[in-house]
Parts: C-alpha cells; sequence; structure tokens
C-alpha cells in the first residue's frame, strides 16, 4: 500500500518541461514586474498588509496586549515575549513575527488587494522557525493564495490546518467545523510539526481523493519535516492534498520526508539586551528561503524550491499541476501558530513578480 501511495504522489506531480517558446517582448516584461516588494525590516510596512492575532514588526516599538482572533495595523509586538525572539526596536533589521514561543499563539498577516495571475506569478520569501521552548517545536508556517474575487479578511482554521485549511477540533462530532480560508486556491504548508499533510480533523473534507497519510487525528502526527500543499476549498468543504515530500511509511506510523534539509533552525537562545546587528546574525543561518511560483504556459504547474541555507541554493521540493480554474488575480497571506508545543515564526523579505 505504501509503494502505490508513493506512485500517486508521483503521479500527480508529473507535468509537461515548461517553454517560453511564443512569447512576445511584451510578455517576457509583464512577466518580470514586481507587483509586491515588503522586506519587513522597518517600524512600518505596506499598509496593504494587516495583521491579525499576534504578527507583529519587530523593527517597531514595543506594542500592547495581543487581541487574539483580531485584526489590527501592523505594528510593535506585545510587551511579554516567550522564546529567542529578535529585540524590539529594531529597525532597520527588523522582522515580521506572526508569534513568539508563547502557548496557543496564532498570528497571520493579510494581503487583501489583489494581485493579476495572468502572466504566471512567482513569490520568494524568507522564513524561520526555531526557538522552540517545549521538547517537540510546533506548529509551522503556511503561505496561501485566495481569489482575488473574494476579500481576504480572516485566516483559516490555525493548529494542523496552519491557517488555511478547514478543522473539526479533535474530531469531536459534537464540535463545529472551523472554516477554511474564504476563497482558498492554493495553501503550502511549511510544517515541522506534521499534522497539515493529514486529514485528520477533517481536513480535506468532501475531497475525493484524501490524504496518503489517513483521516485519523492521533499522535504521533504524521508527516513531520514535510512541505505539502493543499488546493481550493471555502468554508467546511475542500482543502484537498495535492502534494507533499513524503517518502516510505516508518514503524512508527510517521511518514518520512523527502526534504533534502530540515525547515526547523536549531537557535535555542537570544542573548540579554542583544543588538540588532547580532540578533540578525545570529538569526542568519537560521533562515530557509521559499519559492513559490505559478507558471501558465504551456501547461499551468506549480513549484516550490526551498534554499536551506547549507551552500546548495534553491532545491526544487514540489512540483506538480495548478489547480485549474486558475484565478484572474488573487489575494495572499502567511499564518503560524503554536499549541500545547511552541516555535518562533518569522517572515522577512516578500516579493511577488509576474
Amino acid at each position: 500500500m505504501g509503494h502505490g501511495v508513493l506512485r500517486a504522489i508521483a503521479a500527480i506531480g508529473m507535468v509537461a518541461a515548461l517553454t517560453a517558446a511564443g512569447r512576445s517582448p511584451a510578455a517576457d516584461e509583464r512577466r518580470d514586474a514586481v507587483l509586491v516588494d515588503e522586506a519587513f525590516t522597518g517600524a512600518t510596512a505596506d499598509t496593504r498588509f494587516v495583521g491579525y492575532g499576534a504578527a507583529c514588526l519587530t523593527g517597531a516599538p514595543r506594542g500592547g496586549k495581543v487581541e487574539e482572533a483580531a485584526n489590527h495595523p501592523l505594528g510593535g509586538c506585545h510587551p511579554d515575549p516567550a522564546g529567542p525572539v529578535p529585540p524590539v526596536g529594531a529597525a532597520p533589521h527588523g522582522y515580521l513575527q506572526l508569534t513568539d514561543a508563547h502557548f496557543e499563539e496564532t498570528g497571520a498577516v493579510l494581503f487583501d488587494s489583489p494581485v493579476p495571475v495572468q502572466d504566471g506569478l512567482e513569490v520568494t520569501f524568507e522564513q524561520w522557525q526555531y526557538g522552540s521552548t517545549t521538547r517537540t517545536p510546533a506548529d509551522g508556517i503556511s503561505f496561501f493564495l485566495t481569489d482575488g474575487a473574494e476579500r481576504l479578511t480572516t485566516p483559516g482554521a490555525f493548529g494542523g490546518s496552519l491557517g488555511y485549511a478547514q478543522r473539526l477540533p479533535d474530531d469531536s462530532p459534537g464540535a463545529d467545523f472551523v472554516p477554511g480560508v474564504a476563497g482558498g486556491y492554493l495553501g503550502i504548508g511549511l510544517d515541522v510539526l506534521g499534522d497539515y499533510v493529514g486529514d485528520g480533523e477533517r481536513r480535506g473534507n468532501g475531497c475525493r481523493r484524501r490524504s496518503p497519510a489517513g483521516t485519523s487525528f492521533q499522535p504521533p502526527p504524521p508527516g513531520p519535516n514535510v512541505v505539502t500543499a493543499r488546493g481550493p476549498g471555502n468554508g467546511a468543504e475542500g482543502y484537498c492534498v495535492l502534494a507533499a515530500t513524503m517518502g516510505e511509511k516508518t514503524s512508527t506510523g510517521t511518514w518520512r520526508s523527502t526534504l533534502p534539509g530540515r525547515l526547523h533552525g536549531e537557535l535555542a537562545a537570544m542573548p540579554a539586551g542583544v543588538a540588532p546587528t547580532r540578533a540578525e546574525a545570529l538569526l542568519e543561518p537560521v533562515k530557509r528561503i521559499v519559492r513559490v511560483a505559478i507558471a501558465r504556459e504551456p501547461d499551468p504547474v506549480v513549484t516550490v524550491d526551498v534554499d536551506f541555507q547549507d551552500g546548495g541554493g534553491f532545491r526544487q521540493v514540489l512540483r506538480f499541476p495548478a489547480p485549474e480554474p486558475i484565478p484572474d488575480t488573487v489575494r495572499f497571506g502567511f499564518a503560524s501558530s503554536t499549541g500545547p508545543l511552541t516555535d518562533v515564526h518569522l517572515i522577512r523579505r516578500v516579493t511577488v513578480r509576474s
């Protein structure tokens, strides 16, 4: 059964090679156009980015109390940080902090402005997952695209759904579904813990093809250190698994990751009173750079590349057919969370180009 599942995953990822033949100079110029460019290193950010929950800018002065499940302009981080977070008031050496290492914390940033996709799309960003105060780090970071025809005002369910997909908490029959992000088109989960690849808690509800990792929700999480793509969904329906960096199933019930490196970085402490430039140097080896691209010609295909900062540069970790129809425009966001297990989650240098 394991090999059959692997063949199914491989089949999903097969697509014809891309070619630029027939492109006009005007098309090439559009393809290179930078649509969004935000470093998140300053005390302020592009106002089209809206914060949610714990999301904050470490470049800004210390902020006030976190209001969970609430939207807000991006500003300073809350006054009682947990874990080895970067120093605050650190502009121009700041970060977008989605969560620190508090328990049960959620954070997201939403770009609620339509971005054209007719010439394809390439999104590059830096991400950090490190500094867990528990034995196991959690949960992970998602990058997601939604249909640009709909507003993007709130993320989806957190926990194993990483702010993109739906969730029935603990698979409890008496519970209510927490909906996925409205008008979801594509959700890439950079999953340190490993629940996002599984269809436990009714992720992928209504999908004809269920996750190879199964539909039960129980420890251990099925796919630690796995990058997973989930497709279109709305409310409590959809968000089906499209592809994942999964190898063979182990004797413990987890699936081996085919990633050539680790999403999680090793940095357990930040010196007290550390200078912003010193913190930046300490965080540099912990960084992973991610590139997500949608190419529309000759066959729509999605690729995900990761630079693990090991000298190997970008390595393609996923390649699969783009869900169709591709929206004319998209909106996008990043989301992250902690639970009874923790981690620090940071984002920097987001560039969106056609």
